[in-house]
């Protein structure tokens, strides 16, 4: 059965990585801070108009760039990376200092990433597929026990 490219129909297990706390104050306080300095220079209303349109749209681009992990009956996915089941090896639960040495000097110059910042612990997923470029996936995950025992009850019935 190819899946490429292809979401199974009933999802066993789904995350959404949400930014941190701090992240969204950050842009709070940095579009808050951008309609108060066009406030100061052109008057309030357009001070107003350019913190509110500065704030959307960094509440717009945060939760449009939240990535979610997802698995179903046919692939694994996180964020916008898909991989099939079938080319799924080993998962690895790493604690924060293992996490921090597996993103930076211990990290495989091909692998492919996604973290989220203010998540501590993350996944190493061996991919399998010998025509991708990625030997594994490093991802973060508030739930990583829960994956591993979704993705070997998934793995088990294909």
């Amino acid at each position: 059965m190819n899946s490429e490219g292809t979401s199974g129909a009933q999802a066993v297990y789904s995350e959404r990585l949400w930014p941190s706390i701090g992240l969204w104050f950050f842009v709070l306080i940095m579009t808050v801070s951008l309609g108060i300095a066009y406030g100061r220079a052109y008057g309030t209303d357009v001070g107003v108009i350019v913190g509110a349109i500065a704030s959307g749209a960094g509440i717009f681009a945060l939760l449009k760039n939240t990535p979610t992990i997802r698995i179903d009956e046919l692939n694994f996915q996180v964020g916008r990376a898909r991989m099939p089941l079938r080319f799924i090896g080993q998962v690895q639960i790493l604690d924060e200092e293992q996490s921090r040495r597996a993103r930076s000097t211990d990290a495989h110059k091909d692998a492919f990433f996604q973290l989220r910042g203010g998540v501590k612990q993350t996944l190493i997923v061996e991919i399998t597929d010998q025509s991708d470029p990625h030997p594994y996936w490093q991802i973060s995950t508030r739930n990583p026990k829960l994956i591993v025992e979704k993705l070997a009850e998934v793995k088990n019935n294909i």
